[in-house]
């Protein structure tokens, strides 16, 4: 720790001295009247006084002859912030300073003062000239989307910062996409996921490529180098009115896999104009990644279903951006998901929380299996056997199913007006002489829709029901309509 700067000294002795003067060629003692005098101050700094860093760490520390140092008024005279001069008072005697310097270096004066426990300051405040300088940071983005990926109006970034002078928990972020440099997203974060609302061309979603931009900035006002790439984005339809998203969840390349995709893409075809519905292929194209993605991206439609058809593999995806899910249904979406396995609880995992049951689909809890004398073995999910009828009152429909199946749920519904599809007493290949709803559709606050389908559709394909089933579903989405 180095000196900055001598103060004065002996100040207490020559007033002492004065007094005593006063007082000689009298014939007799009187009493002499002695003024307060002013606090003296000290300033230090740790390294070295020439060029610091513009993050640096000051103490000082006042002395007062004939009483004590109640505080310090600090100031800083900075070229590159010139209206900060006013005097700032303070207890401590140190204090870590952050200096602004966008230009990478700057030359302020830094002032400090002792006042006394009368209010008398130091005359004479202990000073410094100093150069900081400040080095730029940097920034790399994370596996960013590249020209061949492909998104819908959101992309989530990651970066990788760094400041060989500074501190990158300090560092913000201006964040843009290509023509709005002006108008930039700040973020104090190392992941962001750009609003739907900055791809709006003239008021509209365009397809094309865009370029996204991350310029770091650290504590001392420095800018960085940006980092940018590049990739397409797909306007939701090529229409006016984007009426449904489809979200295709099972490989081609299994055996049902292009016969599930006819099921739901027809049905579209038959219903809606071609140019207000789109079919994301996760096969081919995953645009996802975060759960803010799949509600932005989501958001984009009036209607999505999501499918997985007879798969009993584990939803991974949809597990992984849930919340993005329940985004959308909080917002006033009408979604529907259909295949196995989609919610978690007990003795089966699932896709989707179990809390999506109360908070989405309209039910107080899942039925267990009914396994007398071993509740511990219980478990949600449940099993269908080939040849099984199942029914909807709210359709008025039937589906048969061709196959066994294991991975669905059953409902125990709060208004069974909200049964999409009934698994009727002794349906279910477990015992049950009960109805167990094995599909809900449960309109939300907002107007919006959740239905649950925990049956494979697909299972029942071959059946004239299934076309007219899907469209009803359709219809009740509101596809169908104006």
């Amino acid at each position: 720790m180095s000196r900055l700067r001598p103060r004065k000294a002996g100040l207490a002795a020559v007033a002492l001295a004065l007094t005593a003067l006063a007082g000689l060629g009298c014939g007799t003692h009187k009493n002499v009247l002695v003024p307060n005098l002013p606090p003296e101050t000290t300033l230090f700094v740790q390294g070295p006084v020439d060029t610091v860093n513009h993050v640096v760490h000051l103490y000082w520390f006042g002395s007062d002859p004939d009483g004590d140092v109640a505080g310090f008024e600090l100031r800083l005279h900075n070229p590159a912030a010139p209206a900060e001069t006013a005097w700032v008072f303070t207890t401590r005697a140190d204090s870590l300073f952050t200096i602004f310097s966008p230009s990478g270096v700057t030359a302020p004066l830094f002032e400090v003062r002792a006042i006394d426990n009368t209010g008398l300051r130091d005359p004479s405040p202990a000073r410094e000239d100093f150069t900081f300088s400040n080095l730029p940071p940097a920034v790399r983005l994370v596996a960013p989307p590249i020209a061949r990926d492909s998104t819908f109006a959101s992309v989530t970034l990651n970066w990788r910062p760094t400041d060989p002078d500074g501190d990158v928990a300090r560092l913000t972020y201006h964040v843009w996409l290509d023509g709005n440099e002006a108008t930039p997203r700040t973020v104090l974060t190392t992941t962001y996921t750009i609003p739907s609302a900055d791809f709006l061309q003239g008021g509209v979603y365009l397809s094309g490529y865009r370029t996204v931009y991350v310029q770091p900035i650290d504590d001392g006002g420095r800018i960085g180098a940006m980092d940018s790439t590049r990739w397409f984005v797909r306007a939701p339809v090529t229409g006016p009115r984007a009426r449904l998203l489809i979200i295709d969840d099972v490989p081609n390349s299994l055996p049902a896999g292009a016969s599930t995709d006819s099921m739901f893409t027809n049905t579209a075809l038959r219903n809606l104009p071609a140019d207000s519905y789109t079919v994301l292929r996760l096969e081919t194209s995953q645009p996802f990644r975060s759960s803010k993605d799949v509600e932005q991206t989501m958001k984009q439609f009036e209607s999505v279903i999501w499918y997985r058809g007879t798969q009993t593999t584990f939803p991974t995806l949809m597990n992984r951006f849930q919340d993005g899910i329940a985004g959308y249904l909080d917002g006033g979406g009408r979604l529907v998901l259909e295949g196995l396995n989609l919610i978690n609880g007990t003795g089966a995992a699932g896709a989707l929380r179990e809390d999506f049951v109360t908070r989405y689909f309209g039910s107080n809890r899942m039925y267990e299996n009914p396994l007398p004398g071993n509740p511990a073995d219980s478990t949600v999910a449940w099993g269908i056997n080939s040849g099984a009828v199942l029914r909807s009152t709210v359709f008025q429909d039937s589906l048969r199913l061709a196959g066994i199946f294991n991975g669905l749920r059953g409902f125990a519904i709060r208004d069974t007006n909200d049964v999409a599809i009934w698994a009727r007493a002794g349906t279910l290949s477990q015992g049950h002489d009960y109805d167990i709803p094995v599909a809900v559709s449960v309109p939300q606050p907002l107007g919006g829709r959740a239905m649950a389908i925990t049956v494979p559709l697909r299972a029942a394909n071959g059946f004239f029901t299934v076309p007219r089933f899907l469209a009803k579903v359709f219809e009740q989405l509101g596809l169908t309509g104006p």
